[in-house]
């Protein structure tokens, strides 16, 4: 059963004629949603091993990520090495061109 908004009402003005003020205590207790909205400790256990199998996923899918930008990175570096002592070589040798004969 759905409870609207009207039948909280008027659950709250019999309520206040009953037991007074106490009343807006008890009704703030209640979920508006009436009984469905209401989560147990087992939808609590399910949500749990829902979160733990996407977060064991995720961290899977970024280590593999790192591993990948790892590979991108040292072939990068070991390129940008060797095109850095090829031009060091060819600098050494038009320096010692030019003391030659110079």
């Amino acid at each position: 059963m759905v409870v609207n908004e009207r039948d909280r009402l008027k659950l709250a003005h019999r309520l206040q004629d009953l037991i007074g003020e106490e009343a807006t205590i008890l009704m703030e207790h209640l979920p508006y949603g009436g009984i469905a909205g209401i989560v147990s400790k087992d939808d609590l256990v399910l949500f749990k091993a829902e979160i733990h199998t996407d977060m064991t996923e995720l961290r899977s899918d970024l280590r593999l990520e790192m591993a990948e930008l790892r590979a991108e990175i040292y072939k990068a570096l070991n390129s940008q090495t060797l095109k850095i002592i090829t031009v060091m070589t060819a600098l050494n040798g038009l320096m010692f061109a030019g003391l030659k004969w110079g």
